[in-house]
């Protein structure tokens, strides 16, 4: 497989997607749905549209969170693909949110496209190539001490907010020295691995929230973990980091 062409196409995919999303037309923002503490804009399906269209060059079958599951054989490569991740932010516009592309394989990244919408910005990785900004070369932080270290993380929006779910959210993240909300999963992993941030944990994240995202961290030069986040079959748990010994306590 030829993973420069693609990136290329995944990269083509992105530009033209964001530069739909930076229009935000009044019609963009009409909400298809806003259950619970989710929101659907109409932004997310055609967007999509955009991309999917995009991606029938190549062979591989796509996971996208609006149309779904197209068949994917997991033996073999596939897309993931979140139109708009950010949504609510992009509704509000608060400057976080972006467009995410992945390839996968199994349960390994291949290459991600994260396209910075509000920053005009396109980020791209591949997995023991690099990872780029633009044309430039990324890399993550050379943080070893979470006493030093910034965390980015969120609360998707099947999490739980009981008064012990909390407790153990704060138990987790107080080891840091500061914590960062951004609204957006694949921006936070874009962030580890530009080395603007050190480390990202969710649980009960989607896989297309960070499928691009974790490729982009290891391309970097960081680690991830990822394990199933719950009964939903593309929920995940994720640790990313500049170093794997941030999550060791002191």
């Amino acid at each position: 497989m030829n993973l420069e062409a693609e990136l290329n196409l995944a990269k083509a995919a992105g530009r033209r997607a964001s530069k739909r999303l930076r229009r935000r037309e009044t019609s963009d923002l009409a909400v298809d749905s806003a259950a619970g503490r989710d929101i659907k804009l109409a932004a997310d399906r055609e967007v999509e549209a955009i991309i999917l269209e995009e991606l029938q060059r190549s062979p591989h079958p796509v996971l996208a969170e609006e149309s779904g599951d197209g068949g994917i054989d997991r033996e073999r490569p596939y897309w993931v693909v979140d139109p708009l991740d950010g949504t609510f932010n992009y509704h509000r516009g608060i400057p976080h949110f972006c467009t995410s592309i992945g390839l996968w394989q199994g349960d390994r990244p291949l290459l991600g496209v994260i396209g910075d919408v509000p920053g005009e910005r396109l980020y791209s990785g591949v997995v023991g190539a690099g990872a780029w900004l633009d044309n430039q070369p990324i890399r993550v932080s050379p943080q070893r001490s979470a006493a030093q270290a910034v965390l980015a993380t969120g609360f998707p929006v099947g999490r739980s907010f009981a008064e012990e779910s909390l407790r153990e959210f704060t138990a987790r993240v107080q080891q840091f020295k500061k914590i960062r909300l951004f609204g957006s999963a694949a921006m936070s992993l874009a962030y580890v691995a530009d080395g603007m941030v050190d480390a990202y944990a969710e649980d009960g994240i989607n896989l297309w929230d960070i499928a691009a995202g974790a490729a982009l961290v290891l391309a970097a030069g960081g680690s991830i973990e990822i394990g199933q986040g719950g009964s939903n079959p593309w929920s995940r748990n994720v640790r990313a980091s500049a170093n794997p010994e941030l999550w060791q306590r002191s």
